[in-house]
């Protein structure tokens, strides 16, 4: 009789061919394997220098940009002609500043005239001589405004200021002339100016070119340089491989997480009321990031095309995911598009790091759970672009 051989996998072997044996021995030789990966990573990072810049030069850039973008388009360029300093007129001054749409310059009327004409302003206003008298006599009186309609956006922004710098006035100096009066009860503790509301946007961009830029070079670079094929044939499995790349990453963008945070909160004042929550938010978001620059450079095979989409992706998903408001304010349609991305939910969690407030109708966990759902699918596809290309070579 001939010796009969049973080829039936033991019971549960299945499942160790798929997540591995998980003795102590083989998760030291995984985490070895994997720290020398990441080593030959980080030695390759250090000697290109000019991805190291890019990844901390790119987000200051844009936060530059968009600061001055929202500098020119926040306060309307406003002379005022003061031809009567007495108290009402300095109290009406001061009504136009709560306004919050007017940039402020006292001005002669020959020089305000001159900056109308140049172009330079978009209101010049006139408070007439008599505007203590007339008001104190309880006289109508005029204040002449000249508007510069070139821009219909700031024009609109000065006409209803003008309107609500005059309701102001009155509800400030004679309530009794104003029959319905507003009292403001704020959600939050705290108003966000516009330039520390776009920084948050920025910060979390940051961390997206880096993960793409850092990861996605160094996965690139070894089918450039012929190296992957070492890595393919070496006794590593596809998840050593990636997960190696990925800490590599992670060290090589802290440096850039700790600058970019620096900036925000030094010179642009943003405070964060959870300053350990902002740390996990950034170390998650990088995490991810890394992921997802694994595995477009896995995919890509080259330095020059995962620059250029990288660059290509960044400004796009920035407008989409909230830069300018929360996603929450406008169309359903809007709101679905930015939740098909993971930064949508990295600006989430770190407005609420930031700020203390959810910005999207999602309940804070799900933002969180999202943002790791995406970072699980971009190590899954990485892990299946080495075993394929195990599988090529």
């Amino acid at each position: 009789m001939r010796p009969m051989i049973d080829l039936r996998p033991a019971k549960g072997s299945h499942l160790l061919s798929i997540f591995g044996n998980r003795s102590p021995a083989s998760l030291g030789r995984f985490w070895q394997s994997m720290w020398a990966l990441a080593r030959k990573d980080l030695k390759s990072a250090l000697t290109e220098r000019s991805t190291l810049l890019q990844t901390i030069t790119l987000p200051i850039n844009y936060l530059i940009l968009l600061s001055l973008f929202a500098l020119s388009g926040n306060n309307a360029p406003t002379a005022v002609v003061l031809l009567d300093h007495g108290y009402y007129a300095q109290r009406f001054i001061a009504a136009m500043n709560q306004a919050h749409s007017f940039h402020i310059v006292v001005e002669s009327a020959d020089a305000a005239r001159q900056q109308y004409e140049e172009g330079t302003l978009v209101t010049l206003v006139t408070i007439p001589a008599d505007f203590d008298n007339r008001v104190r006599a309880d006289q109508p009186v005029q204040i002449h405004a000249a508007i510069n309609d070139l821009d219909e956006d700031l024009t609109d922004d000065a006409r209803r200021a003008l309107a609500l710098s005059v309701t102001i006035f009155y509800s400030q100096n004679f309530p009794q002339m104003v029959p319905i009066m507003t009292v403001e009860r704020d959600a939050y503790p705290s108003d966000t100016d516009y330039i520390p509301y776009l920084a948050l946007s920025i910060m979390v961009i940051s961390l997206l070119i880096t993960g793409l830029l850092q990861a996605g070079m160094a996965a690139a670079r070894e089918w450039e340089k012929g190296t992957m094929k070492e890595l393919l044939l070496a006794p590593v499995s596809a998840w050593t491989l990636v997960a190696g790349k990925i800490l590599a990453t992670f060290i090589v963008g802290l440096p850039s997480i700790v600058v970019v945070l620096f900036v925000v909160v030094v010179f642009i004042g943003d405070l964060p009321v959870n300053f350990p929550f902002v740390i996990g938010v950034s170390l998650l978001s990088l995490l991810v990031f890394a992921a997802a620059g694994v595995a477009l450079g896995m995919a890509l095979k080259d330095r020059g095309t995962l620059t250029t989409i990288s660059r290509a992706l960044a400004v796009p998903l920035l407008f989409l995911s909230g830069l300018f408001a929360p996603v929450s304010f406008n169309t359903g349609a809007i709101q679905f598009l930015a939740r098909l991305f993971p930064v949508h939910y990295s600006i989430v969690l770190i407005q609420a790091a930031f700020k203390g407030f959810v910005s999207n109708t999602l309940p804070l966990p799900i933002n969180a759970l999202m943002l790791c759902a995406y970072g699980l699918v971009f190590v899954l596809f990485a892990n299946l672009s080495v075993r394929l290309s195990k599988l090529a070579h």
